[in-house]
């Protein structure tokens, strides 16, 4: 890989975000029915999460705060449950 932090940017930016957005809409749309089910709740709650470690990265990498090591270590990590997700 040329430059492994625009390639993390880019799968954080156009995959990993519009996905994890997606599916905190559902969730949302979900609670908005009255499905308050634990199991909804706690969902949203990681999904929440899930999305401020990803903006995380993301301003990582705009203050050039993020090694080139730590980006590798990320890219194959989220590469890897993108992977994972595909096949199931």
């Amino acid at each position: 890989m040329k430059n492994i932090k625009v390639e993390l940017e880019s799968i954080v930016f156009n995959v990993m975000l519009p996905e994890s957005q997606a599916l905190l809409d559902e969730l949302n749309e979900e609670i908005e029915k009255g499905n308050e089910e634990e199991e909804i709740i706690e969902a949203k709650k990681d999904i929440v999460s899930f999305i401020e470690e990803l903006n995380q990265v993301l301003k990582l990498i705009e203050e050039k705060k993020l090694s080139n090591k730590d980006a590798k270590d990320m890219y194959k990590k989220i590469r890897n449950m993108l992977d994972e997700h595909e096949h199931q």
